[in-house]
C-alpha cells in the first residue's frame, strides 16, 4: 500500500503555476558540520554540502489532467522531494577518518502530488515517516510557511466511520445512487483513552464479534479500511481521522493512463473524501437517535451470539 499525508497550501498558492514559481524553485544547501578546518580542506567541494530540492518524477514532466467521477477535470503536478541530511556525528567517521558523502548522508526521495480544487492547491505526500515529513516541510515548504489548515471538506468527523458501518449494514451497502461500500475489511479504534487501541482486520470485518461489540458501545473509530465502488471506479484504501490514507494498488480507475497510486490518490482526495463528507453532513436520516438505535441492534446481536455459543438462556440470566 502507498501511504500518504495530506495538506492544503496557503491561499497565496492558488494555482499550480504558483507552485511552480514559489515552491518548486526552493533549493536549500546546508554545509557540513562537526569537522575541523584540516578535515574540511581535504573534502572535495561537492562533498561539503547537503542539498534539498524538488526533482522530476518518472514520466510526469509538467502539469497533467485527470477526469473525476463527476466528469470534472482536475490539474495536477507530480514531483519528487529530494532531501540530503547528515547522519549523526558518530556515524560520520571511521577510524577518525571522514566517510565519503554517500556513507554519511541520509537521502530522502518522496513522491509528492499537487492538485487544484476549488481555487486552492492541495498536496499529497507519499510517506508517513514523521522524520521525512519534518525534513520536507522544513526545507522544501519553508518551515511550513506554505502549509495551511485543512478546510471542512477534509475534517473527518469520527461519526462518519459509524455512518459507513450503518450504510453497509442497514442500507444494503448503498451510500448514494451508484455509490456503495463494497467491503469493510478493517478498523482501528480506541477504548477508554488514546493508549488503549483495538484493531480488527478481516474480509468480513462488519460481522466479527469484536467489531459489533466495539460499534455497540460507541467507542471512537480512528480509521477504516474500505472498498468503495462508484460506477466503474473501485477504490480500496484505509483512511483515518487525520485525512491520511494508505492506498491499495488494486484500485481501479477507468481510462487511466497514469501510475495507479497517483491516480487513485487524486480521485480519493480530490473527489471521494469531499463527496463522502458532503453526503454524511447532508444525510437527514442520520442523527444521534439513528446511531443509538443502530448501536442497540448491533449490541443485541453481540449478546445473542455469545449466549448461543455458550448455550445460555437469556431469560434465566442471574
Amino acid at each position: 500500500m502507498a501511504s500518504t499525508v495530506f495538506y492544503r497550501l496557503t491561499a497565496d498558492i492558488a494555482s499550480l503555476e504558483n507552485v511552480i514559481e514559489n515552491i518548486l524553485t526552493i533549493r536549500k544547501v546546508d554545509d557540513i558540520r562537526h569537522v575541523t578546518e584540516e578535515q574540511l580542506a581535504r573534502i572535495p567541494q561537492e562533498e561539503r554540502t547537503f542539498v534539498s530540492k524538488w526533482r522530476s518524477y518518472a514520466d510526469y514532466p509538467g502539469i497533467s489532467t485527470l477526469q473525476m467521477p463527476n466528469n470534472q477535470t482536475i490539474r495536477f503536478l507530480v514531483k519528487e522531494a529530494y532531501v540530503e541530511t547528515s547522519k549523526y556525528r558518530r556515524n560520520m567517521f571511521e577510524n577518525d577518518e571522514l566517510l565519503p558523502k554517500a556513507q554519511r548522508t541520509i537521502f530522502e526521495t518522496v513522491r509528492t502530488v499537487f492538485f487544484e480544487r476549488s481555487d486552492r492547491v492541495y498536496v499529497a505526500i507519499f510517506t508517513t515517516s514523521q522524520t521525512a515529513l519534518n525534513k520536507i516541510k522544513q526545507k522544501l515548504f519553508e518551515d511550513e510557511t506554505y502549509i495551511d489548515t485543512l478546510d471542512n471538506d477534509y475534517l473527518i468527523d469520527g461519526d462518519l466511520f459509524y455512518w459507513l458501518f450503518y450504510k453497509y449494514e442497514e442500507k444494503n451497502k448503498l451510500i448514494a445512487e451508484r455509490f456503495e461500500v463494497e467491503a469493510i475489511s478493517g478498523f482501528l479504534g480506541n477504548i477508554a483513552d488514546e493508549t488503549h487501541i483495538i484493531r480488527g482486520e478481516s474480509e468480513v470485518t462488519p460481522t466479527l464479534l469484536v467489531t459489533k461489540a466495539f460499534v455497540s458501545k460507541f467507542h471512537p473509530i480512528r480509521s477504516l479500511n474500505v472498498m468503495l465502488k462508484l460506477d466503474d471506479y473501485r477504490l480500496s484504501f484505509i483512511f483515518n481521522d487525520l485525512c491520511q490514507c494508505s492506498i491499495s494498488s488494486s484500485c481501479r480507475i477507468p481510462n487511466n493512463r497514469y501510475d495507479i497510486e497517483v491516480a487513485s490518490a487524486l480521485v480519493i482526495y480530490a473527489f471521494i473524501l469531499p463527496y463522502l463528507s458532503h453526503l454524511f453532513e447532508t444525510d437527514e436520516e442520520w442523527n444521534p437517535d439513528t446511531k443509538t438505535v443502530f448501536a442497540k441492534r448491533i449490541g443485541k446481536e453481540v449478546i445473542k451470539e455469545i449466549a448461543d455459543f455458550h448455550g445460555i438462556d437469556l431469560k434465566n440470566l442471574d
